[in-house]
């Protein structure tokens, strides 16, 4: 099930429509500074924060929107006549709760802070705390410092005692008793997400509801290390506890362990206009490839299924003996053409590496086509696979011409819960798939069962590599020519 949120004047963003998964698992929004990432996370998390617009968005014009769609329900925040905002809902209750912890200055832990508030806080009495949850406790000090026991004592302050609308937070060390407000940047952000946790965990009485998570840039506030503890922390969370997390941000330590699929990337144009890239790999995202200097040859493909076919030949041709190769997916065969001309236009791989780019098999006029209207005077080495895009592929020979062979073997080795006559026959039955030309809305059903039974995709892609291989050897020669003769540049 998706989100849809439409945005209308709020902050940089003029018009954007974005849906967004609620299922499980960890998702990123990225995009270059001022793309409008913030004001997007901002932007959905209000389906189920009350959050004073004025306060989060600034000044905003009359016809400001923001609007939402999930299932039959929708929800609006809009200006009335008075120019104050107001909520509005039709259809059934959306039922959709979450939270949104900003970078720096937005999120919960700044609110009702002030110079005499912060006083009182260093003057409370030691009686008025309680201790806080092991969850907290714990998990504040795996992810930090690698040491459950080390914020050994660790108080919490009820948000029914003083003026505080919240939890505060204190811990001692070395005898000396130190307020969340005193604490590093990374402790205080990192409290704040654990107790939202925590609250959530604990009225998370139906798993079915959806729950969404936005956290806006906290590579910020935390070492590299503590990132990475903390991804997989949330990872895990996510799969006990049916959440949706996303990270608004442009860390490649994020990024890189997110799947494609799950990343959104804001691409905002000339005009000003917004286009969202989904998937978006993380070579594309990031930029990551400019990092890769010391690679003699690096190419650059669609998808995972291609870098599969590539690495299968690389190994069985010995073309990897004395070479340094690296082959990176980089999404929709325009990304990869724009991010192979980024790079020799502006000799990011230096003079030592050759750069060659390996496409689907179904686009070959549109990329003469994209090419032309780009105008790229760039002699790019552009060869294609002998098969169409996965999509395509899969939806040919499981539904329009079933190759028996290869759908006998996907049965047995991956299918054996719910089987793929069954998915078939689900796809076949609904009358909304008969435009599906492409074959998404197959694979999407495949995905999810999937995603369901914990199976990697990798493991869908190697018996498709593995049935290539048997079947399409002559096709394959042509590629292999290819690829002997870019290694030998």
């Amino acid at each position: 099930m998706k989100l849809k949120t439409v945005i209308h004047k709020i902050k940089c963003i003029d018009d954007l429509t974005i849906e967004l998964p609620v299922d499980k698992g960890l998702y990123a929004i990225t995009g270059q500074n001022g793309a409008g990432k913030s004001t997007i996370a901002a932007c959905v998390s209000s389906v189920f924060f009350n959050v004073p617009m004025k306060e989060y968005f600034g000044k905003t014009e009359d016809d400001s929107k923001i609007c939402f769609e999930m299932g039959a329900s929708t929800r609006v925040w809009q200006k009335n006549q008075n120019n104050v905002w107001e909520k509005l809902s039709e259809g059934p209750n959306m039922n959709i709760k979450g939270f949104f912890e900003g970078s720096l200055i937005f999120g919960n832990r700044f609110k009702d802070m002030n110079y005499e508030n912060l006083t009182r806080l260093d003057r409370i009495d030691q009686s008025k705390l309680i201790v806080a949850d092991e969850f907290i406790r714990s998990n504040l000090g795996l992810i930090l410092q690698g040491d459950k026991d080390y914020y050994e004592k660790l108080w919490m302050m009820p948000n029914y005692y003083g003026k505080f609308k919240r939890n505060i937070f204190y811990y001692e060390k070395n005898g000396r008793r130190i307020s969340q407000f005193h604490m590093s940047t990374g402790e205080n952000l990192l409290i704040s997400i654990l107790n939202s946790l925590y609250m959530r965990n604990k009225d998370r009485a139906s798993l079915s509801k959806p729950c969404m998570m936005f956290l806006d840039e906290i590579e910020l506030a935390l070492h590299p290390s503590s990132l990475k503890k903390l991804m997989n922390f949330l990872k895990d969370i996510s799969d006990a506890y049916n959440y949706a997390i996303y990270f608004s941000t442009h860390s490649i330590e994020l990024i890189s362990g997110i799947n494609p699929s799950n990343i959104f990337f804001i691409e905002r144009h000339a005009d000003n206009t917004i286009e969202i890239i989904n998937p978006c790999y993380p070579a594309y995202a990031t930029r990551i490839l400019y990092d890769h200097k010391g690679y003699d040859n690096v190419i650059l493909v669609e998808d995972d299924l291609a870098k599969a076919i590539i690495d299968r030949i690389l190994k069985r041709e010995r073309l990897l003996n004395n070479k340094l190769v690296h082959v990176l997916p980089c999404g929709g065969c325009n990304n990869v053409i724009d991010l192979a001309n980024d790079v020799i236009t502006n000799n990011l791989l230096g003079k030592r590496a050759a750069i060659c780019i390996i496409l689907d098999g179904d686009v070959q006029i549109e990329t003469q086509q994209y090419i032309a209207k780009k105008k790229i005077a760039n002699n790019i080495p552009i060869n294609f696979l002998p098969i169409e895009s996965l999509e395509k592929f899969l939806k040919n020979k499981l539904y329009t011409n079933v190759d028996h062979v290869l759908f006998r073997k996907l049965n047995n080795y991956i299918f054996q819960g719910r089987s793929l006559t069954e998915i078939i026959d689900e796809y076949k039955n609904n009358p909304n798939n008969a435009k599906d030309r492409d074959g998404k809305k197959l694979f999407s059903i495949i995905d999810t069962e999937l995603r369901q039974r914990r199976i990697d995709r990798s493991e869908l892609i190697e018996i498709i590599v593995d049935y290539l291989f048997e079947t399409n050897g002559q096709a394959l020669k042509k590629l292999v020519d290819f690829l002997k003769k870019q290694m030998s540049v």
